[in-house]
């Protein structure tokens, strides 16, 4: 990945496996981003791991992302990559890294990097990234309440 334009942490009340689990069920983020309507994998030979892609169709009913994971390092870390999207976004990589901090605790860590569509909207990035950051507060927090719930 190249340098990320967004960084954004969470501690969890959970042991490294189980919040692995939550994220490395590729299909299964609908289950605590509520910005997620519907995951669906459309590589059923490859539902995790390098190689396996979703469609994510988010919840405003118009748009959808095309993710494929691009790194798998069980519980220590994922990079997924946008194939497709019909967000302003050209390219974009999201890192998830899983640190424990004990045995019932674990820090993710979140990296992403990305390019607007068209020029217009590059000069709109650092908007952009103010909003996708608190975007990606809230998805690691939804993740934290999931887990922690249990």
């Amino acid at each position: 990945m190249k340098s990320p334009d967004i960084v954004v942490s969470q501690e969890v009340a959970a042991p490294l496996k189980v919040v692995w689990e939550s994220w490395a069920d590729f299909e299964g983020i609908d289950k605590f981003h509520d910005d997620v309507r519907k995951t669906t994998i459309l590589t059923q030979a490859i539902p995790r791991g390098v190689g396996a892609v979703r469609l994510c169709e988010l919840a405003d009913g118009k748009n959808e992302i095309e993710e494929q994971i691009v790194e798998w390092e069980p519980m220590r870390k994922l990079g997924v990559e946008f194939k497709r999207t019909s967000l302003p976004i050209a390219q974009a990589q999201a890192d998830f890294l899983f640190e424990p901090l004990g045995t019932d605790q674990t820090r993710i860590k979140m990296r992403f990097s990305f390019t607007p569509k068209g020029l217009l909207l590059r000069f709109m990035k650092p908007a952009m990234k103010r909003k996708m950051q608190r975007g990606f507060e809230q998805l690691l927090l939804s993740n934290k309440r999931f887990l922690e719930a249990d």
